[in-house]
């Protein structure tokens, strides 16, 4: 039994001009002890689809799907309690920014015994006490006792980071979810999160689901990576295959705007022209159209289905690479 399902996921918004679907026809699943990477730019879906999983949508949404589950249990229509239990004990999340996720009139000790209170109330004090000292070391955090009775504000921003996972990983979740956690972050500090995200989720055999807008730094944790965009997967499969071969022209267009990726100093960066549509008027066909160099006519007015070719994915009239 997979860990995660989510068939034909739909998140849509009540809004003042009316109902927005800002995610459809999503469906993914993701096994125990496996990382997947979610690609695509900032509006694209990405953290929305993460916030329905972890029960966190405002009270305007309307969540439907085929199947959401979590380790068996039917995500769709339960209640707060079930999601209180689910959160931050069998599923936990680092979110893009420390600074602002931490409570700054708190300290770190504070923050991560609320998690214990909650999640193992059969812990003492002492206990907890133990627990988060041990937590602490475990993310790489220097003089951990010292840091117990430090404040959000005294703290540097990997050094938050490092907190936030621990908060996440206390109660030994079954799925991290990682929401752009090196955005804020210079390059060197990106590196040691992503090593310190790896090495737990092998210690612990967490299933992790990796979002970023870089596909530079998903390559080398995922085995799988779905590619987003305006609210749809528009291509997803193994990480190298995608990596070496992608399908869809929006996949490309991310791949050639990444440095690393150029075999030449001298080339020029791609830039994707224009931007994400507006979700209150989709256009009728491919999402990707206006922007695309490989357009055809019918693909402005013909919505594309998502296409099945061995371990690939994809959402293309014409992909670049048919197999």
């Amino acid at each position: 039994m997979s860990l995660l399902v989510a068939k034909n996921l739909q998140i849509q918004f009540q809004t003042k001009k009316g109902i927005i679907t800002a995610v459809r026809d999503v469906s993914f699943t993701i096994e125990e002890g496996e990382t997947l990477g979610v690609v695509g730019e900032s509006g694209c879906g990405k953290s929305i689809t993460n916030m329905a999983l972890m029960g966190l949508l405002p009270e305007n949404a309307i969540v439907t799907a085929d199947e959401l589950s979590f380790n068996g249990v039917n995500l769709l229509g339960i209640s707060e309690k079930q999601w209180q239990d689910i959160r931050g004990g069998k599923m936990g999340m680092i979110f893009q920014d420390p600074m602002n996720s931490l409570n700054p009139c708190y300290t770190v000790e504070d923050q991560i015994d609320e998690v214990l209170r909650i999640h193992c109330p059969e812990m003492s004090k002492h206990q907890r006490h133990e627990k988060i000292l041990s937590l602490l070391l475990d993310v790489g955090i220097p003089a951990p006792k010292e840091r117990l009775k430090a404040y959000p504000h005294e703290l540097s921003g990997g050094m938050s980071q490092r907190i936030m996972i621990a908060m996440a990983i206390a109660c030994n979740p079954k799925l991290l979810i990682a929401d752009e956690p090196t955005t804020a972050l210079d390059v060197t500090v990106q590196q040691q999160i992503l090593e310190l995200i790896e090495k737990l989720q092998v210690e612990h055999n967490m299933s992790v689901i990796f979002v970023s807008h870089d596909l530079s730094v998903v390559k080398d944790i995922t085995k799988k990576i779905q590619v987003m965009y305006a609210g749809e997967i528009i291509e997803s499969g193994l990480t190298k295959d995608i990596i070496e071969s992608p399908q869809h022209p929006y996949t490309k267009g991310l791949l050639d705007s990444i440095p690393s990726f150029h075999e030449s100093k001298d080339d020029e960066l791609f830039s994707i022209p224009g931007l994400v549509p507006d979700l209150h008027a989709r256009p009728q066909g491919c999402q990707f159209e206006g922007r695309c160099f490989h357009r055809k006519d019918d693909c402005q007015s013909k919505w594309p289905l998502l296409e099945k070719a061995t371990d690939r994915v994809y959402r293309c009239h014409y992909p670049l690479e048919k197999k």
